[in-house]
């Protein structure tokens, strides 16, 4: 196994999906994280695909909508057209195996859309929503400016690629409205795979209250596990070996989903 990422490309229904692999399980029989970058940028989210390898789970993060190159996106910058093309190449890629799905931000909305189209097929599955986005409060733009200044005290700017956040640039903002627009704690009802929600404990966009709202509204879900973590919006980055150890409890609730 190797912590190093190595770069893939997968036809999923016509579209080449771009992927990041860390520590390959040649025999395909340890679970495999799922990771749906927040706003579709994968450079943040690295340091936990390492940190996830090290403790011997294979991690693939995907380039959805497809921001990370200059090859066209395989997807609309949409929250759900994202999660469905994740759940697609889950299909394609992860067939035999148990599968974490780990959204972040923005991500953890399509996470929950992935995981929702996933579920009827697939009985080795959980999912992870960190830092999950938006509680209603913040689904206004005044609501979402209070925030802000708040949510990324323990971040900084360096977190952030600069040629992928300019690549993205327009499509950043239809995540971010898709993202506003939807109802989380409606569609998680209908979730019937084990759930962890957790945050950053300096978290603005996901304060405890949301994350309470969501993991009991998941009243179909097996098992359910709410945590706060270190760090605030982008602890995947920050606080990447918290999340891991997160993340492999996650990994065990997909083994034993099955």
């Amino acid at each position: 196994m190797t912590s190093e990422a190595a770069e893939h490309l997968t036809s999923v229904r016509g579209r080449v999906v771009r992927w990041l692999s860390t520590g390959e399980d040649p025999t395909g029989a340890k679970p495999l994280v799922v990771v749906l970058p927040g706003l579709g940028l994968t450079f943040y989210t690295r340091r936990t695909a390492a940190a996830l390898a090290a403790r011997g789970l294979p991690c693939a993060v995907l380039d959805l909508p497809g921001f990370g190159s200059r090859r066209p996106w395989p997807t609309r910058p949409d929250i759900h057209a994202i999660g469905l093309t994740a759940a697609r190449w889950v299909e394609s890629e992860a067939a035999d195996r148990p599968v974490v799905v780990l959204g972040h931000s923005t991500g953890a909305q399509a996470a929950l859309t992935a995981a929702l189209a996933l579920g009827p097929r697939r009985l080795r599955l959980s999912l992870v929503m960190a830092g999950p986005t938006f509680c209603p409060e913040q689904r206004r733009l005044t609501g979402l400016a209070s925030a802000t200044p708040l949510a990324y005290r323990s971040d900084r700017p360096t977190e952030i690629d600069p040629a992928e956040a300019w690549r993205g640039r327009t499509g950043m903002v239809g995540i971010l409205g898709s993202g506003l627009r939807d109802g989380p704690e409606e569609r998680i009802v209908h979730l019937r795979a084990p759930l962890t929600v957790t945050s950053g404990a300096h978290d603005a966009y996901a304060p405890f209250d949301w994350l309470d709202r969501l993991a009991t509204s998941a009243r179909n879900a097996p098992n359910v596990r709410t945590t706060r973590l270190g760090g605030s919006h982008n602890n995947l980055y920050t606080h990447a070996e918290e999340v891991a150890d997160l993340v492999a409890l996650a990994a065990q609730d997909a083994v034993r989903a099955g």
